[in-house]
């Protein structure tokens, strides 16, 4: 089987997003015991945006990927609204969709088009697409994942590695101690 730049750019996204709704939905299960707001304001440095920033931000970064990459590719708009745990567990499920509506054929051959990404309208930077997907738009979702997981876990959500890797199960780990 070969690799495809879709397998590169898009299934570890999705499967990414997957897991973050996953440990998200538990960590609301978790808040609705005491104050979800307690939660969803919450961050892990003064310096640092919320819970919700976080999740708008990883998904942002998901949704940018199939248009930049191939602007022939339609977007998506996900204006920053979401202030509930429902809400924000709802645009990860709609980036998840879209996500999957695309296929291997929409970024056969893209992986060398030049992506800019422009911050701000004062800063941009030009890199090849496989150098955009994997030197920029994972870590940057990856970021946010991870930061949203460190928020739920230091208010106490009791999840784990395993729901940050593996939390929708897709992945089959078999019990060997016998």
């Amino acid at each position: 089987m070969a690799l495809s730049f879709h397998k590169v750019a898009i299934a570890p996204v999705i499967t990414g997003l997957k897991n973050a709704h996953f440990f998200i939905n538990k960590g609301y299960e978790h808040a609705k015991a005491t104050d979800p707001n307690e939660f969803l304001t919450a961050s892990i440095h003064p310096d640092m945006k919320d819970f919700r920033y976080q999740v708008y931000r990883f998904t942002d970064a998901a949704k940018f990927i199939p248009s930049r990459v191939n602007p022939a590719l339609e977007g998506m708009t996900l204006p920053d609204e979401e202030q509930t745990f429902p809400e924000l567990l709802a645009r990860v499920e709609k980036t998840i969709k879209y996500l999957e509506g695309f296929s291997e054929k929409d970024f056969e051959g893209k992986h060398d088009d030049e992506v800019v990404v422009k911050f701000g309208g004062v800063k941009q930077m030009r890199l090849p697409a496989l150098d955009y997907v994997t030197k920029f738009a994972h870590p940057n979702m990856w970021f946010h994942i991870v930061t949203a997981y460190d928020i739920l876990r230091m208010k106490g959500v009791d999840v784990g590695k395993m729901d940050f890797l593996n939390g929708t199960g897709a992945i089959t780990i078999e019990d060997v101690s016998q």
